[in-house]
């Protein structure tokens, strides 16, 4: 780890993510899930994020009510080895979710819930810290919630019935609220976290262009231990004390999916050239604590569990347990591990780096760094298979006046370098 700096002061036939049981549909092969998914699935995901980018800044600021139709239900998620695991999870028009769809708001906005069980117990809706939740929902009804959006920040959605158990098994989300006015992710934002954002592109140390709001990444963390999974689709009560006193974490996923899958969705991956600020949303419903890092780049710790701080620290991990939530500005900053001087330019700087190809054709070019957990358990599935936990990377693209490819190195398209392929079947929607 480094040391670190002073706060900022200043200026396949396996049935995939399918319906579970007849109630909802028969799975589909992998190989069908997979001529779908490319089509289908992937571009639903994808397409979440693009509706929270283009609702949140298309200036919808006094548009109508968000109005959002949500089912509890459940359905087959295939795990990074393949195995399948049963959950229950929150679906929309578009299908089943795991986490559930991002619900996204202005501060003081008006948002509607309505919400289904189609399961055969009763479940509940709620967001974790606040007093807004349904109650419980009988099987087959559905509730109706309306309430304004709490301060702008970073929340978590959960089934909060026989807690933890029903969050555990798949029931969980991430809430954004975005401020309607300013420069940053937060309503007035105290001390030095102001001045971070008013910085950025505004000064010498932030050359480039301010934070926008679609320059950001929900990093969901979760724990998954299939033995409690196996009791709920065979109908077995769970009992709440007994999960939390063998919980046996076995998967641990980043959005829905893990290893390879995780680190190549670029719903994942930040991306941008220097100069490009991303804000970065952390919450863990799981039961394990995480500590993420990132290479390249140390990032400003703006917010832990909803409170903006006053005095942004500048770290390169934070420890966040389960049910908490941070917020990190990934600043895009020149890493400082590049050789040469900072007055010559990245591209002139490392051409032998950004031009190299492997045997295999393979090209370093734009610039990647790992994000990983020093949670070192949190890196394997079934106690050993690496990298297959929560992992996944960011990139550079370009100076910050132009991209890299523009200055003659044949990069791909980011679109090209981290498109989706095989992990279909794995996003959970």
């Amino acid at each position: 780890m480094h040391a670190e700096p002073p706060p900022y002061s200043g200026s396949e036939t396996t049935p995939t993510v399918s319906p579970a049981g007849s109630r909802l549909g028969a799975a589909v092969s992998r190989r069908h899930f997979l001529k779908v998914g490319l089509t289908g699935v992937v571009l639903i995901a994808i397409g979440a994020q693009a509706k929270l980018v283009s609702d949140l800044t298309g200036g919808t600021a006094n548009a109508a009510p968000a109005l959002y139709d949500l089912a509890i239900t459940d359905a087959l998620v295939e795990m990074v080895d393949l195995t399948v695991v049963y959950h229950r999870v929150f679906a929309d028009a578009s299908g089943a979710h795991l986490p559930g769809p991002v619900l996204h708001a202005f501060e003081g906005d008006e948002v509607q819930l309505r919400i289904t069980n189609v399961l055969g117990e009763p479940h509940a809706f709620a967001v974790h810290g606040t007093l807004i939740g349904t109650g419980p929902i009988a099987p087959g009804a559905t509730a109706t919630l309306t309430f304004t959006a709490p301060s702008a920040g970073t929340y978590i959605y959960l089934d909060p019935s026989d807690a933890p158990v029903n969050r555990l098994l798949g029931l969980h989300g991430t809430m954004v609220v975005l401020p309607r006015a300013g420069s940053s992710p937060y309503t007035d934002p105290p001390g030095s976290l102001g001045h971070l954002f008013e910085d950025l592109g505004a000064s010498e140390h932030f050359p480039g262009e301010p934070w926008r709001p679609e320059r950001t990444r929900i990093w969901h963390v979760h724990t998954i231990d299939p033995r409690w999974h196996a009791k709920a689709a065979a109908g077995r009560a769970i009992n709440p004390l007994a999960l939390v006193a063998d919980f046996r974490p076995t998967y641990f996923t980043l959005n829905g999916q893990s290893g390879f899958f995780a680190s190549h969705n670029p719903v994942n991956t930040p991306v941008g050239r220097v100069g490009q600020p991303h804000l970065i949303r952390i919450v863990n419903t799981g039961m394990a604590a995480h500590s993420l890092h990132i290479h390249g780049n140390h990032v400003y710790l703006c917010a832990v569990n909803g409170i903006p701080g006053s005095n942004v620290r500048f770290i390169d991990s934070w420890r966040v347990g389960p049910l908490e939530r941070a917020d990190w500005l990934l600043p895009f900053l020149r890493p400082p591990d590049i050789p040469g001087p900072e007055d010559i330019a990245l591209r002139d700087a490392i051409p032998a780096e950004l031009a190299y190809r492997d045997s295999y054709g393979l090209e370093q070019c734009p610039l990647q760094f790992p994000m990983h957990c020093h949670m070192e358990p949190s890196q394997t599935a079934r106690g050993g298979n690496y990298p297959g936990g929560l992992v996944t990377h960011w990139a550079i693209t370009g100076d910050i006046d132009r991209d890299f490819s523009d200055a003659g190195f044949d990069c791909e398209s980011t679109e090209q370098l981290l498109s989706p392929q095989i992990h279909v079947g794995h996003a959970g929607g």
